[in-house]
């Protein structure tokens, strides 16, 4: 199962990325001044999350690709001509379920819907990684921080 390691300070974030088949994958990025520290903990789940999904998204189309061209040299004709729906109607596999792994435990439960979220603004962002995940299987997990591998690239 492909995991996602994410921590965060009101200054900067960090996500580190374990997909099989793929080298980890970090991502290290600065915030500006205004950020406090809930938000930056969101903010690294929401840029962790979008990387994965772009990662399987390309995954998904080479192999779509490879299949296109292997069919391209059996019949010898563009597999492309005889597409009769739109591509947003084709049905894509989903991407494998993902752990989200942070050691920030206000943050899991209430992305996990075990907490309340009293502040708009994190409701928000809460609510925004509940769309990106609404068609993928995540599962949010506390970890202690000695365990997080994004707080290692953080500190």
């Amino acid at each position: 199962m492909p995991v996602l390691y994410t921590d965060a300070n009101p200054k900067e974030l960090v996500y580190v990325l374990e997909v099989a088949g793929y080298s980890s994958k970090s991502g290290h990025i600065y915030l500006p001044a205004l950020t406090y520290i809930m938000q930056a903990e969101y903010l690294g789940i929401i840029y962790g999350i979008s990387e994965y999904i772009n990662i399987c998204n390309k995954e998904l189309e080479q192999r779509m690709y490879d299949f296109d061209q292997e069919a391209s040299k059996a019949t010898g004709e563009s597999v492309y001509a005889k597409v009769s729906t739109p591509s947003g109607e084709t049905p894509r596999p989903l991407p494998p379920p993902v752990a989200v792994r942070c050691d920030n435990e206000v943050v899991v439960r209430q992305l996990s819907k075990a907490g309340h979220i009293k502040s708009p603004d994190l409701r928000k962002l809460a609510m925004q990684v509940w769309k990106m995940t609404e068609n993928l299987q995540v599962k949010f997990e506390w970890i202690p921080s000695e365990q997080d591998l994004a707080g290692k690239l953080l500190k």
